[in-house]
């Protein structure tokens, strides 16, 4: 499987499943509702970490643990556009200092 294939299938399967949530379950309330507002951020951190580390744990290059420090910095903002700029402007100052 190529790595193009691969991406698509993944986006596919995220996009799916957010649809089929907005769909076909209830908007959340009370002491769910609270627990939802908390995952997104804890969930990237989690990937991030997934995505530095992989399969074999080994220490990532300066760049790489930039950027994943500085979107995991700016995901409470709750907004991806500033969480992706974050983690853009941590990769550059990363590779300036690497």
């Amino acid at each position: 499987m190529t790595d193009g294939v691969l991406i698509t299938v993944a986006a596919a399967i995220t996009y799916v499943s957010r649809a089929a949530a907005v769909v076909f379950l209830p908007v959340p309330t009370g002491r769910l509702l609270s627990f939802v507002r908390r995952l997104p951020a804890p969930l990237f951190a989690g990937l991030a970490v997934f995505a530095l580390v992989g399969d074999q744990p080994t220490v990532p290059d300066l760049p790489a643990a930039c950027a994943a420090g500085g979107a995991i910095a700016a995901a409470p903002f709750r907004s991806l556009a500033v969480t992706l700029a974050a983690g853009l402007a941590a990769f550059a100052v990363g590779s300036l200092l690497g």
